[in-house]
């Protein structure tokens, strides 16, 4: 049974219609809609005002909904152009008519489809379903009229049967959470439908509605939830400016996804509840309601906002933690190990994550790029300009060089130069030091060294930090050297004898990281182009079961040689390889690998402090052996071995990782130290001096809130023109 349509909070939104800036469409629904999810049916009633008075039109609809109108003058025909799929049809309205209403009724129901995104990551997706499990229906789904590109505003009340509960962007004007009105005058990119019988969990934090929306009772997962929410909305506001909508949900998905919508997010029923999500993949979604969501992307300039968000997001939480130059140089990491000459491209033609490689490039090398900007600007410029940003552009689509703007009006010069390097050049920089050589000049010394870029093709115009280790001081000497030709002498004048010499010590620089900085890692191997898997002969028949399932399961990408160790009388040399099993005859060739950093024996791993057991833990060991990489797995669980194959992937940046337990859940992580970085050297002395050795000691470095926290107010104002401003779900990375 359905409950019958409320109209409560229904007005005619004729004097509410947002005026669109230049060049720009806003289109109002004002929809009522039934839901008879069991049959998969809807029925819809949709009174449409566009922002003046034009005919004829035309508009899409999905081929399982036939529209007709009630309105006297209006005629809806199928376009003949379009006869083929029957989805798209001509409105011709009376005379000076900008407003009509158009029924339609239906079946809309699309599968689950999966997607391989890269070894162990299935992605799925659907274009939109109603069905007793729920209803999820999106611009894609075509389940209401669209003109073109517009952007709409909308309100929408939707019958469902008792228990049920719609969720859509905007604010729910009933007050009624059983049969709530959504409300959204601000111009957005598409309207949300989904609806299932939840329960639901409520806040009110700092005028912002918050809610969590599970599909079983768990009230201590929704207070965690609505704490998280009230301090990431509360952080982000006092970042960039006013949350831009009234509300802010949590809502269980019955798929796993991760996906940002304006003013809700869709977690998956086992995403949702990994204890990391909250102060992860949480953060960034709601961030997405600043960017993407609040200021849309031009995607004619290709996909910013993804960069941006990891930036403010993931990457600021690590550096709230101290921890801001291990993920900038496991952003480069990725880099190094999932993109290639072969599947390389510039950044502006970044629009979506569609694997390893697309992400390293639109999230990895576009948050590296924000890094450099902001240290150009300094904390508290980089702040201004992304305010300045958000206010002009809000609920607008805007692109890179709208961005670039405003950057430029803080900065007070063009940054053209900048922008057409990192924008439309494929490839990274990078960087050879040598010849770091010191003479004493009387009081004084004299660094001298060689810096090349050895990038194939152009130059790059770099700022690089660097860092001196100097006779009888505790802290590094640093400073920021300008490079602009691919050989370049660089003179320091220091006040002490400089010991050691560092480029770029905090990976503050996109560029392509040397072999000899990178530890072996996961994702070394996961984004290999040649990968062979070697199975363990002599393992127990329920071992040797357990790694064919997750070897089958990695394969179902394609790309994977699998081999059983008996057959093989050496390892090659040309691809990577996993061994597999605590049996595996190959087994010690990892640890020969990493040296004295581990200690493996016949039932037992020592390292990172610790002793691991076979009979207790699974371990996972990376290594490289004649430059050809290596990874160990052994588990003797055998039911452990399925989670492990879907785990896995998602721990690319580690070297090392131990697992226990069936589900089974990590217990240690760590990287192999990086002894002798070829970017870090021992100094020349003229006087054929002895370097001690001690390692390099940075300033400490605030995050970028601080400057927000601090007691003197951003007071920098620049005026910004508003800039002309498809449709995508926003997900987490």
């Amino acid at each position: 049974m359905v409950r019958p349509l409320s109209i409560l909070g229904l007005v005619s939104a004729i004097g509410l219609l947002p005026w669109p800036a230049a060049g720009e469409t806003v289109i109002h629904h004002q929809l009522q809609v039934s839901l008879t999810p069991q049959a998969g049916q809807i029925l819809v009633h949709d009174t449409i005002t566009m922002p003046g008075p034009q005919t004829p039109l035309r508009f899409s609809l999905h081929p399982g909904l036939t529209p007709t109108s009630p309105d006297p003058g209006v005629r809806i025909e199928a376009d003949p152009k379009a006869a083929a799929d029957g989805a798209v049809y001509r409105v011709t309205l009376p005379p000076g008519s900008r407003r009509f209403t158009v029924n339609y009724q239906g079946k809309l129901t699309h599968p689950l489809e999966t997607s391989v995104a890269g070894i162990g990551r299935d992605q799925q997706a659907t274009l939109g379903f109603i069905s007793a499990d729920g209803v999820y229906l999106d611009a894609n789904s075509q389940w209401y009229p669209r003109f073109g590109d517009e952007l709409v505003s909308f309100t929408l009340a939707a019958a469902t049967p008792p228990g049920w509960q719609t969720i859509s962007q905007g604010k729910n004007t009933a007050k009624s959470q059983e049969s709530p009105v959504w409300e959204e005058t601000h111009p957005q990119e598409e309207i949300y439908l989904l609806a299932a019988p939840y329960h639901e969990y409520h806040r009110a934090a700092d005028g912002i509605d918050t809610a969590v929306l599970l599909r079983s009772a768990d009230p201590a997962l929704a207070k965690q939830y609505l704490s998280a929410i009230a301090e990431y909305v509360a952080m982000y506001s006092r970042l960039l400016g006013p949350y831009p909508y009234g509300k802010f949900d949590v809502v269980e998905n019955s798929w796993e996804s991760g996906y940002g919508m304006p003013s809700f997010t869709l977690l998956g029923p086992q995403v949702m509840r990994l204890p990391f999500i909250l102060h992860s993949s949480l953060p960034h979604e709601i961030l997405h309601n600043w960017w993407g969501n609040g200021v849309y992307v031009d995607y004619s300039q290709g996909n910013w906002s993804e960069g941006l968000t990891a930036y403010l997001a993931d990457h600021l939480l690590r550096e709230q933690a101290g921890q801001g130059a291990a993920y900038r140089r496991n952003a480069l990491l990725r880099y190094a190990n999932y993109v290639s000459e072969g599947n390389d491209f510039p950044l502006k033609d970044f629009l979506g994550r569609h694997g390893e490689a697309s992400q390293a490039v639109g999230y990895d090398k576009a948050l590296m790029l924000f890094h450099m900007l902001r240290l150009q600007l300094g904390d508290r410029g980089f702040i201004t300009a992304l305010r300045n940003f958000y206010q002009a552009q809000r609920f607008h689509r805007a692109g890179w060089a709208d961005l670039r703007h405003a950057f430029e009006a803080v900065a007070h010069h063009s940054l053209q130069a900048e922008f057409q390097q990192w924008l439309t050049r494929r490839g990274a920089p990078a960087l050879q030091l040598s010849e770091a050589h010191t003479r004493r000049e009387g009081d004084h010394y004299l660094l001298s060294a060689e810096i090349a870029q050895t990038q194939p093709g152009p130059v790059y115009r770099l700022s690089v930090p660097v860092a001196v280790q100097l006779q009888g001081q505790d802290q590094a000497w640093q400073t920021t050297i300008d490079l602009s030709q691919k050989q370049q002498t660089i003179q320091l004048t220091l006040p002490a004898r400089p010991w050691r010499l560092q480029l770029d010590p905090e990976f503050d620089v996109f560029r392509r990281l040397d072999p000899g900085e990178l530890p072996p890692t996961l994702s070394e191997a996961f984004g290999a182009d040649r990968l062979l898997m070697v199975l363990p002969s002599a393992a127990p028949a329920p071992q040797r079961a357990a790694y064919q399932g997750l070897v089958q399961t990695w394969a179902e990408g394609g790309g994977i040689e699998v081999r059983w160790d008996k057959d093989l009388t050496q390892l090659p040399a040309d691809r990577a390889v996993w061994l597999l099993g605590w049996e595996n005859r190959f087994r010690d060739q990892v640890a020969a690998g990493v040296g004295a950093q581990l200690n493996l024996s016949a039932d037992t791993v020592q390292l990172g402090g610790q002793t691991l057991h076979r009979e207790n833990q699974a371990v996972v060991l990376s290594a490289r052996q004649n430059g050809a990489m290596l990874v160990w797995l052994g588990c003797d669980n055998p039911a452990a071995v399925a989670g492990l194959a879907r785990k896995l992937p998602h721990y690319g940046s580690y070297s090392y990782l131990a697992f226990e337990g069936d589900a089974p859940t990590n217990i240690l992580k760590g990287q192999w130290r990086v002894l002798d970085s070829p970017l870090n050297v021992v100094v020349r002395q003229a006087d054929h001096a002895t370097a001690p050795a001690a390692n390099i000691q940075l300033r400490p470095r605030p995050a970028l809130t601080d400057a927000v926290n601090a007691q003197r107010p951003l007071t920098e104002r620049h005026s910004l023109p508003l800039r002309t401003r498809g449709v995508t779900r926003h997900s987490s990375s």
